[in-house]
């Protein structure tokens, strides 16, 4: 048993006083040459017998098998969760959502299951000018005591807008990715691939700033 009976009574009181829509989890995993795949499986399946499969349903996906699918939700890696409402909204996690980063997983199933995002009214309409793609990527570690709160502040951002996504990415599973964006301290996020990049849990405003300052970049370079 991953969850201990007290995470079990937290979780039990937090779903029933914050959850509202259904939510769907789609797990894209295999069995051979990934470490944490069976145990992120057995994680939320756990989560899913504690919360209740009214409120939560269930997939795990193999990518090879599920081609079309893997494609679809563009998973290139394992493991990969999907969290999405009554559509994709763009809210990934990468690796196994363990430690502290398990409040990062409750935390995105809860707000999805809002289906608003939990930022103010002002980001909101400076993010409906948004209409080309942008990628966050939020690099965390199970340890890091600010990664949630990163972490959770581009699930909000992805599920504004459309044209917004959110990979949480654990860095010690993924360390090519970590590498390649230079990541020395975490939270680190990247948008789009290094158009704009920080590190730290950032307020709302900053975080917001950092997405702006990345659409206006590209939009400018697109009309070039």
């Amino acid at each position: 048993m991953l969850l201990g009976l007290d995470v079990r009574t937290q979780i039990k009181d937090i779903f029933e006083k914050e959850f509202k829509e259904p939510v769907t989890i789609k797990v894209f995993s295999q069995a051979i040459g990934c470490e944490s795949c069976q145990t992120v499986e057995e994680l939320l399946k756990e989560l899913v017998d504690v919360v209740g499969e009214d409120k939560l349903k269930y997939e795990v996906h193999t990518p090879v098998l599920d081609k079309e699918l893997a494609e679809k939700y563009g998973v290139d890696r394992i493991p990969t969760i999907v969290i999405e409402g009554d559509k994709d909204y763009g809210i990934r996690y990468i690796g196994l959502p363990a430690g502290l980063e398990f409040s990062t997983l409750v935390q995105g199933i809860l707000q999805v299951s809002k289906r608003k995002p939990n930022l103010s009214e002002k980001t909101l309409e400076l993010v409906k000018q948004i209409d080309i793609p942008i990628e966050i990527m939020v690099f965390v570690t199970t340890s890091c005591g600010y990664c949630p709160a990163a972490a959770v502040m581009a699930y909000n951002f992805a599920l504004a807008s459309d044209y917004i996504t959110a990979k949480v990415i654990d860095a010690s599973e993924n360390p090519d990715l970590a590498e390649k964006f230079q990541v020395v301290g975490v939270p680190k996020i990247v948008l789009n691939n290094g158009v704009a990049e920080f590190v730290g849990a950032q307020p709302e405003n900053a975080f917001l700033g950092y997405i702006i300052a990345t659409y206006e970049k590209l939009k400018k370079e697109g009309q070039q």
